[in-house]
């Protein structure tokens, strides 16, 4: 039998830690792994993920100092609740919040002109080919010929979306979109992978981040609730309302800067999530920024932040 441990939480997203504080949380792990557990709120379904400190701050999350959740035998179903500054897991584990930094997903400031942007995304996609991981949208040596079909059907529907949103057209967005929904390998498919970093670009950048009134943004979210898995669809309807883990956040930062920071440290970051997920994040990043310029919203609605 293992011995109940305790462990610190490093830093944490400022929602997650204040329900955590208030013992407003009462949940079950919904799945588990050595470097995260994603846990389902009983209230409202709605995912939380403790990861280990290899890994960054995100939406919903707790950075926690431990090596691996499985070796502390924390398992699908555990009971989760909060109480005593911490959150404690089935009598197996606490996690302890006292002193954990409070984050919040950082945000754009200054932008700069659309002839610079333009050249940074066509060097950063030009990276993302070299650099890439093979599996989703970029085709591998070994790939089977349903594999090679997955790869031309997110092609076909990621050019399709930033094409109708560049002149936009929300009800063909949607469309393709919906396509892309659920579509190709991982715990998090490639196609929710691309529309995460797309949301996320989109929702940080366009109009001073206000997607409330993103008609395509509200729509992705309605259709992925039913299109994919939990996990996916936890990190799509974050990234639809500018909510995003801190080195996704990070790469379009330094895309869209006025100030001349190096590209590649920041998509390196994004290219080293999960398998090939932050590859397709990358991607997704790219394009709708892309779309951004397309449908005249870099250069319209934007202001500095202060």
């Amino acid at each position: 039998m293992r011995a109940h441990v305790t462990v610190q939480a490093r830093s944490g997203d400022g929602a997650f830690l204040a329900r955590v504080n208030g013992a407003a949380f009462v949940g079950v792990v919904h799945s588990a792994f050595r470097r995260a557990v994603n846990i389902a709120c009983l209230a409202d379904g709605e995912l939380h993920t403790l990861v280990t400190d290899e890994l960054d701050d995100g939406p919903n999350s707790l950075v926690v100092a431990a090596d691996d959740f499985l070796a502390m035998g924390i398992c699908q179903g555990d009971s989760v609740r909060a109480g005593g500054g911490g959150l404690a897991i089935a009598g197996k584990a606490t996690v302890s919040v006292a002193g954990a930094t409070t984050w919040r997903t950082p945000v754009p400031d200054k932008h700069c002109t659309t002839g610079l942007l333009r050249r940074r995304l066509l060097e950063a996609e030009a990276a993302i080919w070299r650099n890439g991981t093979p599996g989703g949208f970029i085709e591998g040596m070994a790939d089977t010929e349903i594999a090679r079909l997955t790869t031309r059907m997110l092609h076909e529907g990621a050019d399709g979306l930033v094409l109708a949103l560049g002149r936009g057209d929300t009800e063909a967005a949607l469309a393709h979109a919906g396509r892309l929904l659920g579509l190709g390998p991982g715990l998090t498919p490639s196609g929710d992978d691309f529309l995460t970093g797309l949301l996320a670009s989109r929702a940080l950048c366009r109009r001073l981040g206000d997607t409330r009134s993103d008609a395509f943004a509200l729509g992705v979210i309605r259709l992925a609730k039913t299109a994919t898995n939990p996990i996916g669809y936890a990190a799509i309807a974050k990234a639809a309302r500018g909510e995003v883990r801190e080195r996704v956040a990070r790469l379009v930062i330094v895309l869209g800067s006025a100030t001349a920071e190096p590209v590649s440290p920041a998509l390196a970051q994004v290219l080293a999530i999960g398998s090939s997920s932050g590859t397709e994040i990358a991607f997704g990043v790219i394009r709708g920024l892309a779309s951004l310029i397309d449908n005249g919203d870099w250069n319209h609605g934007h202001q500095d932040r202060h």
